[in-house]
């Protein structure tokens, strides 16, 4: 009976710890909220009454989609707050969006140790930065708009800022004509279009490829020619020209049984194709590339040898891309569960296995990253993307038709939370994670529940 009650008294008082941190913590960093129509313009999206951000289908949150995923039972996607939003950022509207995304960044470690040795980056683990040994590989995104086309980026703009007078100023006397913020032929003063800047930055979607399964008959080209198949394992999108990128550039019809890369309807409301339901993997979002470090893969001279070819981009993504977009990228597997050659590789990026650290010599063990409910592993790393799967065929991934023809989300308005701690998190936001039993899962829902409470990482020190 005394450990029994000794053991509820500790409880008690872990639940008093908890609310009394998340009391007491002190908020520096606000919320998300959606950006306001002039800042979208401004950085070259149209915020018509009549462009995509404010229209059907998957408008953008504070005007459409209040409910359904991400959101599920009473919970809401967003909220009216005037408090929290452009009165403390005047870049803002007065709508703050309670959907988090978690996934992880597209760093080259594994989110559970700094054992991928083969990440393609490095010759060994990249451990540094991390603390306590966590590497630094959480992301939350904050959702705020599907786009499906390239009509959504503004081709002209114009809008003078800081013009002063005349007869202006502290005195009264100064005139000052301003700057105008320009957008010709898609491109702004530096001759840069929105959609390349974004094209740097991908966030990687994996969709659930039985769950979503057509059925096409023989020849056809378009998912509209197939029916619903669930159930059915499915090797490629239902997009000729995703399927024609890397996995098979001599296709030219799409094969029995595909996943649905469109939109879909649900009692007249639309639901994406990458809303959590449809998917069967966490995100991988770009945040780490950079123009400091390299990873944004510029070079503008080749006379060194040091890249394969001229790529101007020197794009940093908390930097240049303002709005937080993504290009989605979207990735599948090519080969069912049973086979022969990709079976063993699913198994081993899921189960773990051992690899020979090419600094030492010596065998690391790599944890495994779970499977999804589907069966197939769950995939964290651009080395088990790009070298493990794809490198032995039995991967390939895809961007969406930029002229909108597949029907499904392009690119996504879902800025990443360049801090997450100290009021970020607020306390009505939740989560948003595909909850397949990754080990994953837990990892991001327990930090975000330490964020929301203590407005710290579980594995940070305690609050103020």
């Amino acid at each position: 009976m005394k450990s029994v009650s000794k053991s509820i008294l500790v409880g008690v008082f872990l639940i008093l710890a908890a609310a009394f941190a998340s009391a007491q913590f002190t908020k520096i960093n606000p919320p998300p909220c959606d950006f306001s129509n002039q800042f979208y313009a401004d950085n070259g999206i149209d915020s018509s009454s009549s462009g995509e951000l404010n229209t059907e289908p998957d408008g953008r949150f504070g005007s459409f989609r209040q409910t359904g995923p991400p959101a599920t039972g009473t919970q809401v996607n967003w909220v009216a707050d005037t408090t929290d939003c452009s009165a403390t950022d005047p870049d803002r509207r007065d709508f703050r969006i309670l959907a988090t995304t978690g996934g992880n960044s597209d760093n080259g470690n594994s989110p559970f140790s700094c054992a991928d040795v083969e990440n393609g980056n490095t010759p060994a683990p990249d451990c540094v930065n991390q603390v306590n040994g966590i590497p630094e590989t959480l992301e939350f995104i904050s959702i705020l708009a599907f786009l499906h086309a390239e009509p959504a980026f503004e081709t002209s703009y114009a809008r003078t800022v800081g013009s002063i007078g005349p007869n202006g100023g502290l005195d009264g006397v100064q005139t000052n004509p301003g700057e105008t913020i320009t957008i010709t032929n898609s491109a702004n003063i530096r001759g840069i279009r929105m959609e390349d800047i974004v094209g740097n930055f991908e966030a990687y979607a994996s969709i659930d490829q039985k769950a979503n399964t057509l059925q096409c008959p023989a020849g056809a080209t378009l998912a509209s020619q197939c029916t619903p198949a669930p159930g059915n394992f499915a090797n490629a999108p239902c997009s000729l020209q995703m399927i024609q990128n890397l996995q098979n550039p001599n296709a030219h019809s799409l094969p029995t049984f595909c996943f649905n890369v469109a939109d879909t309807k649900v009692n007249n409301n639309t639901i994406s194709d990458v809303a959590t339901p449809k998917l069967r993997n966490n995100w991988r979002f770009a945040t780490n590339r950079n123009a400091m470090d390299g990873s944004d893969n510029n070079c503008i001279n080749n006379t060194d040898g040091q890249c394969s070819h001229i790529s101007d981009s020197p794009f940093g993504y908390f930097c240049d891309d303002l709005l937080g977009m993504w290009i989605i990228t979207y990735f599948w597997f090519t080969a069912p569960l049973n086979d022969a050659h990709c079976g063993p590789i699913y198994h081993a990026i899921g189960a773990g296995t051992t690899e020979i650290d090419p600094v030492t010599g010596q065998p690391v063990n790599v944890p495994g990253n779970g499977f999804g409910a589907d069966g197939f592993p769950i995939i964290l790393t651009a080395n088990e993307l790009n070298n493990q799967l794809e490198g032995n065929g039995c991967g390939a991934e895809g961007q969406e038709d930029p002229a909108g023809s597949d029907h499904g989300a392009a690119w996504l308005v879902c800025p990443a939370i360049a801090d997450p701690r100290n009021g970020a998190i607020a306390s009505d936001a939740f989560l948003d994670i595909t909850t397949h039993g990754s080990l994953l899962d837990p990892f991001i829902q327990n930090n975000f529940n330490c964020l929301q409470q203590t407005g710290k990482f579980c594995f940070e020190s305690s609050v103020e």
